[in-house]
């Protein structure tokens, strides 16, 4: 789901009368349990100065701060469109400072020092595709004049495949769909070509080789690239059966799309996905998450309060109304809050953003059931034990439910599975509490197992 790390690497340019001391400066955010390395690249031109936050890992992605100020030892930087502040007091050798970004609020220490990076052990991760045939492909999306780069993988270059598309989860990914040097797309992607299935993943709009902007995207937008995706795919030489895969956010697309009947889909395969209607689901994520960081249960059911709140005006509300209605919600509560008042308007205005766009409303709206009890191809949906974002059995109650409902004596031949992995997490990796901070320790992309449930059930097919 939507969250700050998948954000965060962004980058901005200032001016000011003043100056802070150039070259990089180097801190970590933590949020909800997961750290995120940044880096920031001071450069003076003249009178004038450049501040760029870049991410390590990928040095070409840069955005513009819209304001900056600062003194003889604070400083102020504001990214207006991604809703970013970053202020606090600066030295020679630090910056320390509150980064507040879509109402998370965290302190940020930024030092001229390097950070130590400590080594991400990723034995699944492939070390080549030599041995398959891959092609790179371009797939044109019409209605959006965008550009969607990915890789089909084959068994071999001859011959007709089962071949299932790929489609990750919530924030810009890659088509590796890579978080924290895992790489779960490209090891699902070798595993299903060892066992003589193909597939393709692509990078996301605004992402990797793909063109367009991934920011502010809306569940439409996404939807309307996995379209064009599927009609490029589907039409391929090498294609004997096609299905679609889904992971979490992409776990609403994939079955979504499948239902519609646009193509012929063969299969859907469900990784995380949620069963249950979102704007529930997410009541029960932070519920979950905040007891397992000894959040209060009074704190726990004030956020209830407030996202029903929320959520009841969103989804129920538009245009003008709905601004007034969520403005005066986040007013009072920042009131009851006796927020600072330096931080109340930044507060407002951020989580305004998000909560009156396009995404959280159609995200918020979601009703699984509504797309589920249409498919009629086969299914697989596989989840885990230890996954606090989307909650295993409530959502899979939710699932079998729904599929059950679109069963019919026409569709006897498919097949419609169910999988639980009690000490898995949302990523599929063994783990302990299933936080998110794990995420990054754990050294399994994906488990095992899942990897030939999914081959096995596609061989089925």
């Amino acid at each position: 789901m939507k969250s700050l790390v998948s954000v965060v690497f962004l980058c901005f340019s200032l001016f000011s009368f003043g100056q802070i001391f150039e070259g990089k400066w180097n801190g970590e955010l933590k949020v909800l349990g997961t750290s995120q390395e940044i880096t920031l690249d001071v450069q003076t031109k003249g009178v004038f100065q450049s501040v760029f936050l870049v991410a390590p890992s990928n040095p070409s992605i840069k955005y513009e701060f819209d304001s900056v100020f600062w003194d003889e030892s604070s400083f102020l930087f504001i990214h207006e469109k991604l809703g970013i502040s970053y202020e606090g007091e600066y030295s020679k050798d630090s910056m320390i400072g509150i980064f507040t970004q879509n109402g998370f609020v965290l302190d940020l220490v930024m030092t001229k020092d390097s950070l130590v990076k400590k080594e991400m052990k990723r034995p699944q991760t492939p070390k080549s595709f030599d041995q398959f045939f891959t092609q790179e492909l371009n797939v044109e999306n019409v209605t959006d004049s965008i550009l969607l780069s990915g890789t089909l993988t084959l068994p071999s270059k001859d011959g007709k495949f089962p071949v299932v598309v790929l489609v990750s989860g919530s924030g810009p990914q890659n088509r590796d769909s890579e978080l924290f040097g895992h790489r779960p797309f490209a090891v699902i992607a070798e595993h299903l070509a060892q066992q003589g299935i193909g597939s393709f993943r692509y990078d996301e709009r605004g992402v990797g080789k793909s063109s367009g902007v991934y920011a502010g995207s809306s569940l439409s937008d996404l939807y309307s690239d996995l379209d064009a995706v599927m009609e490029t795919i589907s039409s391929h030489k090498s294609v004997s059966k096609l299905g679609v895969l889904g992971h979490s956010e992409g776990g609403i697309l994939a079955p979504k799309y499948a239902s519609q009947n646009k193509r012929k889909i063969d299969f859907v395969i469900l990784l995380a996905a949620p069963g249950m209607p979102i704007s529930e689901m997410m009541h029960l994520q932070r519920e979950i998450i905040y007891k397992n960081q000894g959040v209060s249960t009074e704190i726990i059911a004030e956020q209830k309060a407030l996202f029903e709140a929320i959520d009841e005006v969103v989804m129920k509300q538009n245009g003008e109304e709905k601004s007034v209605n969520l403005k005066s919600i986040l007013e009072a509560y920042v009131e009851q809050k006796k927020m600072d008042e330096s931080n109340k308007e930044l507060f407002i205005e951020t989580q305004f953003k998000l909560l009156n766009s396009d995404w959280y409303k159609e995200f918020v709206s979601v009703v699984p059931e509504d797309y589920l009890t249409k498919l009629r191809c086969s299914v697989l949906a596989i989840g885990g034990g230890k996954d606090v974002q989307v909650p295993l059995k409530p959502n899979m109650k939710e699932i079998e439910k729904a599929l059950k409902k679109s069963k019919g004596k026409m569709f006897l031949k498919r097949t419609i599975q169910f999988s639980r992995y009690n000490e898995l997490n949302h990523l599929l990796q063994p783990s302990d509490s299933g936080m998110p901070d794990e995420y990054s320790e754990i050294e399994t992309t994906i488990s095992r197992d899942v990897l030939f449930n999914i081959s096995d059930f596609i061989k089925q097919q």
